[in-house]
């Protein structure tokens, strides 16, 4: 097959010692109705020759293969996907996930039918891997919904607080000055997603229907700690009650979205509340047993509850783009604030 003359979506996939699972998600690429992409697949594992072995036997020129001569790590692995390019389009394949075969092509017409869209991304099959290695369906990430094909989010939601709406592996981001940024290099990995949402312009989009899959495997890659998940948390929300006059209901709803977290989020929202000047709107809305639970563990954990009031420190680089992040978005609503 002939390289395109110009691609429109330049696809990442990042990859790191994933020999088994790597050729499932680059054959979803391959299978795709759309054809007019290129891929970068990168190696972050320096010593591993398995990628580049497995794109020379592929022998498809809209493969560029990309070897790291160091380990990267995963937050400057995906930092590369927001460098300027000449594509239209671009979006990241995770190596442990896989695309339905129109993926791209669905994506694509859902942007443009939506110029102002700078974002998009697809419902997901949650797929879990079996002790014996083998993968079942356990639902979708969001609910199914009749008739609506795609769903846009305007305004900000009580999940964007402590959380993200859209998934790395099945987004399309339109390639602008807006989008194309990088996230500060400390950013614990589980935050990339609404760390980034945070500075994305205008309305989201999803694609109601699953186009993609995201594997739930029975091993991770994530090392960060507990503390470093709740410190982040913290400067999410901190960043966004600071700067958004929300309603009552907007705080109820923010108690429910946040249980069911091990009560990281419960925890994390009284200390940001506290520091944005909020905390009288939260313990209005909240129920008792909430307040009962973050005490609790306060009075367990002394130390440690100390310490999420230290989370500006220990992530000076997140909260200054977190901050300046939120304050363009909540000045670009249309009223200037977000209603529940």
């Amino acid at each position: 097959m002939k390289r395109p003359v110009q691609a429109d979506v330049r696809v990442y996939l990042f990859t790191y010692r994933r020999h088994d699972l790597l050729p499932r998600a680059l054959d979803s690429l391959l299978q795709q109705t759309h054809k007019n992409w290129i891929c970068e697949l990168h190696n972050d594992e320096p010593s591993d020759p398995f990628p580049e072995q497995l794109v020379k036997r592929i022998r498809d020129p809209r493969l560029v293969y990309v070897h790291h001569p160091q380990n990267l790590g995963a937050v400057d692995s995906f930092n590369l996907a927001f460098q300027p390019v000449s594509e239209k389009f671009v979006s990241i394949l995770e190596d442990d996930n896989w695309w339905e075969s129109d993926f791209l092509a669905s994506m694509l017409k859902h942007m443009e039918q939506h110029s102002l869209v700078q974002i998009a991304w697809a419902n997901m099959w949650l797929v879990r891997e079996a002790a014996d290695g083998t993968w079942q369906r356990d639902g979708s990430i969001w609910s199914a919904t009749q008739g609506e094909e795609v769903q846009l989010f305007q305004q900000a939601t009580p999940q964007q607080v402590c959380g993200a709406l859209h998934s790395n592996g099945a987004m399309l981001i339109r390639v602008s000055s807006g989008t194309m940024f990088t996230v500060p290099r400390s950013l614990p990995f589980f935050a990339i997603e609404p760390v980034r949402e945070r500075a994305y312009p205008g309305p989201l989009l999803l694609a109601s229907r699953p186009l993609a899959n995201f594997a739930i495997t029975r091993a991770s890659a994530r090392g960060e700690t507990a503390d470093e998940n709740m410190q982040v948390l913290v400067l999410l929300a901190q960043t966004f009650l600071a700067h958004n006059d929300v309603s009552a209901a907007f705080y109820r709803s923010l108690w429910t979205v946040s249980r069911g977290s091990l009560g990281h989020k419960h925890r994390a929202l009284t200390v940001a509340a506290i520091l944005s000047g909020r905390f009288f709107q939260l313990l209005k809305a909240a129920r008792l047993r909430d307040l009962v639970l973050v005490a609790a563990w306060a009075l367990r954990h002394p130390i440690r509850f100390r310490a999420l009031f230290k989370a500006r420190e220990r992530f000076p680089e997140v909260l200054v783009f977190l901050d300046k992040a939120s304050g363009s978005r909540a000045s670009k609503a249309d009223d200037g604030k977000f209603v529940g």
